[in-house]
């Protein structure tokens, strides 16, 4: 061989696992059979060494917290699915809704969309709705993060194609 062996060659070399090309090569080369040599000297140390099993304890505590970790994701993943589902309608009524709605016309003109709306200080509606509109602390509670953006970012690539289909459903195909 004319180039030095790789690493993983010289662990098999070291644990008795190699071709008889690369032994060869560890009889003629110094430098591998230096590097064979420090690696078994190592491993001999390593093997010499007592360690001991951790307690009970220890893998209760492993085991608790392996479960804790995977109650948590599931969690936070079935509180992300109303938050996607709400973005997704709110993403659908925005691009269909203009498409679709038509506003009032006078001699074939079409007026303004402010003209028939009354003035904010006179609607009383505007305090209906500002009375039903979701606090930041609803949202948290509901979707586990701080706004849409947020929720978006928290998304792995699985839920971002789940959304990205669910949107495609909403809008017929059509690209955003």
């Amino acid at each position: 061989m004319s180039k030095h062996l790789s690493e993983p060659d010289l662990l098999d070399v070291l644990e008795g696992r190699a071709s008889g090309g690369a032994r060869a090569h560890v009889g003629d080369c110094a430098a591998c059979r230096a590097r064979v040599e420090e690696a078994s000297g190592g491993l001999e140390r390593a093997r010499r060494c007592d360690v001991p099993e951790p307690s009970t304890l220890y893998w209760e505590a492993f085991r608790a917290q392996v479960g804790r970790r995977i109650r948590d994701e599931a969690a936070r993943r079935r509180r992300v699915w109303p938050a996607v589902a709400a973005l997704a309608a709110g993403i659908a009524v925005v691009v269909l809704l203009p498409g679709t709605v038509r506003g009032p016309r006078i001699h074939g003109q079409r007026l303004p969309a402010w003209s028939a709306l009354p003035a904010s200080e006179g609607d009383a509606g505007l305090l209906v709705l500002e009375g039903m509109a979701p606090t930041p602390e609803d949202l948290r509670a509901v979707a586990g993060c701080e706004g849409v953006a947020d929720c978006l970012a928290d998304l792995d690539d699985e839920e971002s194609r789940a959304l990205a289909a669910v949107l495609r459903g909403e809008i017929g195909g059509r690209s955003l």
